[in-house]
C-alpha cells in the first residue's frame, strides 16, 4: 500500500512539474512577443517590410 501511494505521488509530482515547465515557456514567449509597433508604419522594428523607409528600421550607427 505504501508503494502504491508513493508511485501516485511520484506521478502527480511529475505531472505538476511538466505543467510548470510548459507554463513558464508559454509566459516567456508571450513576454518576448510584446514588442511595440512603429507609430508611423505599423511594422515591428525587428521585422521591417522590404520597402519600408521609416527611421525606426534604419541601422543604428555607433
Amino acid at each position: 500500500m505504501a508503494k502504491k501511494i508513493g508511485y501516485q505521488l511520484l506521478v502527480a509530482g511529475a505531472l505538476l512539474f511538466g505543467v510548470g515547465v510548459v507554463n513558464t515557456a508559454v509566459v516567456c514567449s508571450a513576454i518576448a512577443d510584446e514588442e511595440k509597433r512603429c507609430d508611423r508604419c505599423g511594422h515591428l522594428p525587428s521585422k521591417p517590410d522590404g520597402n519600408c523607409k521609416c527611421e525606426c528600421h534604419a541601422k543604428k550607427r555607433r
